[in-house]
């Protein structure tokens, strides 16, 4: 928060700067101009430079409608500091701080909670987990990530055909323009070490970073910056980075760095990268010393012996011996909370797993979700479906424009993208493609590193190419199958040079058979996890050792799965079928079943073509069919109080129209019909002729170019009064949240919002059953103890009210997801989750296995009363998976 004036003052002084933000520098501007007003109109304060505007006149920052009074806390500060100056005349029995102390009104007025994550929700650190992982913005992280980048960087030399790694010289030349550039090019890379245009470097994907705190602090401090002594310039760092308060840090610049004050005030306006590395700063401190020799992150080589920083600074990755528990610890917490929630549920599981049957001697993983999606990472995601949505749309244009159908296969969409990829030409014998040849048989799509050695089906290792070239090529890498012929190979490899954006897979070219076996493949898909599987991999290892945890991805287990039969056991067909909850309960059993070794033999007989595993013991599938049968599956009953309280949208009461209204803009979806319900005659008569003119099309009618004018031919109708209901103002007071102004007068109502639970009661003389709704707003009355007439007593109260008189009997509360069942003909019971409340006396039910809602088959609608008769009955299921009725019904 900038709580400095002097501060404020320069910020006005360069808001004109073109280096500013576009938006923010308009709000500054603006901010200006009002502050330039007001000392204009010889006011004080704002409230009195608003109080000599047109009376009656209300005055909105909208810039559709011609306004730009922006506003800034100053302004507010300024003026409750001259109301108190006035009003201590008045109240001199006050303490002096009263408005200053902690808990006094500047407080209450002005607090505005931090932005930045408090230091409880920074992520631990995965090499020193005692301690939180550093700020992004620190020297040392910094260099840490620049000389990461540094030692990887490699160039391709065309002549020996091989990846190289920089000299010495090369390297320090590279550290010096990493240290003194915030962001670095390629081209300026090349030229910095003399290397032509042409010559490929393999970081050229990647977003290089230099150190971009170094270079914001030097662009304000020049020569002074680079003249501190190392130790001098972590200590500014951590001063600016650690001094929240902008008054607070210009008085340290001034008073102990000996700066003068628009020099401070420019440092204090500085912004830092918000982030934070995976590491803390004494993991960091410790592999710095080998970064800085020029070794890379990570690495073990067992013929000669180096070592990477990982393994130089003592952080080994062989398998230790460990201490194991009996039972799993508190999880370290981490800054997401989807993890936080799933490491959470995995402890509260894994435990009642012990308490019942014994701590497990191996445990197996697999998880299919990435559940790592951060906000960078989700753009990244979002930009490559996009980019992909509209490839896609091309080739459903191209597909129609040859006449071939409306619909291209997911295949013919694949190849139309990997023509455009590569430039609409082959990728082997680099021959113009036509388009009418794209979707025939004449092309086809090839796995560069070959599946059955790689098992690698991403996009990113296809490629377009003729079928006699896909059939000279075989089951080899393409520098295996045209190394050897020098004229193919060169063409080839300038070819794929200018493909744009797909280094990872130009990259697979150069790739041999040795390459493949490096990789060593099976131990990558047991041990490459993503966030979530690298966490629960190492909390699991608290109870069995780290050699007793796997965890596996699911191309292989998939395969096994249909060689068992399993995929057609909850559906119809032989196709794995995800909108039942069910088919993770089958994930896990071939996952249990499937060992390292019955692992590596699948993989094996993929490779040959051969696949055929025979399943643990000959009646595993009869079995598991049962036990599906009898599977009930657990959701999470919402019972927090979040939600709505009210819908966004109000409605005024006019008498004499009997019922509510609500203002309704004229926009291309209003319809006659809601014309008709215009409450002024005048203007519903202006509305329905103008309708008219158009053949009573709305979208024509209210186009935004087309305006709806009073009868003075210059006023034009935006937004018209419309009956929405109609009702008496007794059911209003009863159904509906009232908003009223300053003087207490009921201007609006606005329906409840979400329901939080239904209380289902008896009448003891009748037997007859009803529901009594509670909607989120009454049960947060309840819970806070808000007097209103939800809660006329004004008391904390349980969320469930079971008393509802001497007359009504308590028979169940029901939320969103709670698990009911009804009987069938024959004495079973059907299980359901509670999907929603329909209000006044009705549930909608759908089948617990069913993952979605689209199904009408699988979901229910009857009244309460229809489901009590058919002996509703409310359950739950612990932990372990253990059904059983509900005794509290709360």
């Amino acid at each position: 928060m900038i709580d400095d004036p002097d501060t404020i003052a320069y910020l006005n002084e360069i808001e004109d700067k073109p280096t500013q933000d576009k938006e923010e520098g308009a709000f500054k501007a603006d901010i200006s101009e009002v502050r330039k007003a007001i000392t204009l109109s010889g006011a004080r304060t704002l409230g009195e430079y608003l109080h000599q505007l047109d009376k009656g006149v209300c005055k909105r920052n909208r810039s559709h409608e011609g306004g730009h009074l922006r506003t800034d806390r100053a302004m507010y500060k300024d003026e409750l500091d001259l109301i108190w100056q006035q009003q201590q005349q008045f109240f001199s029995d006050l303490p002096a701080d009263f408005m200053e102390d902690n808990k006094g009104v500047k407080e209450i007025i002005f607090y505005q909670r931090p932005l930045k994550l408090k230091k409880d929700r920074i992520g631990k650190c995965s090499l020193e987990p005692k301690n939180n992982r550093a700020s992004m913005a620190r020297l040392e992280v910094q260099r840490f990530r620049y000389l990461q980048d540094v030692n990887n960087l490699q160039y391709f030399e065309r002549q020996t055909d091989q990846w190289l790694a920089f000299t010495q010289a090369d390297r320090q030349k590279l550290i010096e323009y990493f240290e003194q550039h915030p962001k670095i090019t390629i081209t300026a890379l090349k030229k910095l070490l003399g290397l032509d245009k042409l010559t490929k470097i393999n970081l050229e994907a990647k977003n290089l970073k230099g150190n971009i705190t170094a270079c914001e602090i030097r662009n304000v401090l020049k020569d002074r910056w680079d003249n501190y002594s190392d130790k001098e310039q972590f200590n500014l760092v951590e001063d600016l980075l650690s001094i929240k308060k902008k008054s607070a840090l210009k008085t340290r610049l001034i008073k102990h760095w000996g700066l003068g004050a628009e020099v401070a005030i420019k440092l204090c306006l500085l912004e830092f990268e918000p982030s934070h590395s995976n590491l803390s700063l004494k993991a960091i401190n410790k592999l710095l010393p080998f970064l800085q020799q020029g070794l890379i992150y990570s690495k073990k080589d067992q013929q000669t012996g180096e070592l990477g920083a990982l393994q130089a600074a003592g952080y080994s990755d062989e398998i230790k011996e460990q201490e194991v528990s009996n039972k799993l610890g508190a999880p370290l917490e981490t800054s997401n909370p989807i993890v936080n929630k799933a490491m959470h549920e995995l402890k509260r599981v894994v435990n009642a797993l012990i308490k019942e049957y014994g701590k497990p001697d191996i445990i197996r993983i697999e998880m299919a979700r990435d559940l790592e999606m951060n906000t960078k990472r989700y753009k990244e995601n979002e930009a490559r479906q996009n980019k992909n949505k509209k490839a896609n749309e091309g080739a459903v244009e191209a597909y129609k424009g040859l006449n071939l159908g409306k619909y291209p296969s997911y295949d013919d969409k694949i190849k139309y993208r990997l023509w455009e990829e590569q430039n609409r030409r082959c990728a082997y014998s680099n021959e113009m493609i036509p388009l009418h040849s794209v979707f025939t048989s004449s092309v086809e799509i090839d796995h560069i590193l070959p599946f059955k050695k790689s098992l690698d089906d991403s996009y990113m290792n296809k490629v377009l190419c003729y079928v006699a070239e896909n059939r000279n090529k075989g089951d080899r890498t393409p520098k295996d199958a045209w190394s050897g012929n020098v004229e193919k190979w060169m063409q080839i490899t300038q070819a794929i040079s200018k493909w744009k954006g797909v280094d990872s897979k130009v990259k697979r070219f150069h790739q041999t058979e040795a390459d493949l076996q490096k990789r060593d493949f099976i131990s990558s898909q047991l041990n490459d996890t993503r966030y979530i599987s690298k966490l629960a991999l190492d909390y699991m290892a608290e109870l069995v050792g780290n050699s007793n945890v796997s965890v596996t991805k699911g191309s292989v287990v998939s395969q096994i799965r249909h060689q068992w039969g399993f995929n057609d056991l909850i559906g119809e067909v032989e196709k794995k079928d995800r909108t039942d909850h069910r088919h993770h309960a089958i994930d896990a059993v071939v996952i249990a079943a499937t060992s390292r070794s019955l692992y590596t033999k699948a993989v094996k007989q993929i490779e040959r073509d051969k696949l055929k595993i025979e399943p643990p013991y000959p009646n595993i599938r009869n079995e598991l069919a049962e036990r599906l049968e009898q599977m009930i599956v657990s959701h999470a009953s919402n019972r927090k109080l979040s939600g709505a309280l009210h819908e966004e949208t109000g409605a005024g009461y006019i008498e004499k129209h009997g019922g509510l209204v609500y203002r309704k803009n004229l926009t291309p979806d209003f319809t006659v019909k809601n014309a008709k319900q215009i409450v002024d005659d005048t203007i519903k008569l202006i509305v329905l002729n103008h309708l008219e003119q158009y053949d009573n099309d709305p979208k024509k009618a209210f186009a935004d170019n087309i305006k709806v004018m009073h009868k003075d031919g210059k006023t034009p109708i935006k937004r018209v009064r419309v009956l929405q209901s109609n009702t008496t103002l007794k059911k209003l007071e009863q159904n509906k949240v009232s908003i009223k102004d300053k003087s207490g007068k009921v201007f609006k109502y606005m329906s409840y919002g979400n329901m939080h639970h239904v209380e289902i009661i008896q009448n003891i003389e009748t037997g007859k059953y009803k529901g009594e709704f509670v909607t989120m707003m009454q049960a947060s009355h309840r819970a806070k103890g808000i007097q209103s007439k939800l809660n006329p007593e004004g008391k904390k109260l349980p969320l469930v009210k079971v008393d509802h008189g001497d007359e009504w009997q308590f028979i169940m509360a029901l939320h969103i997801n709670d698990l009911v069942s009804v009987s069938v003909d024959g004495g079973g019971r059907i299980y359901y989750r509670v999907q929603k409340l329909e209000v006044p006396s009705g549930l909608t039910l759908r089948l617990n296995t069913s993952s979605t809602i689209e199904n009408k088959i699988e979901g229910i609608r009857k009244s309460i009363t229809a489901l009590m008769r058919n002996g509703l009955k409310k359950h739950f299921i612990n932990a372990i998976g253990v059904c059983a009725d509900d005794k509290t019904n709360h």
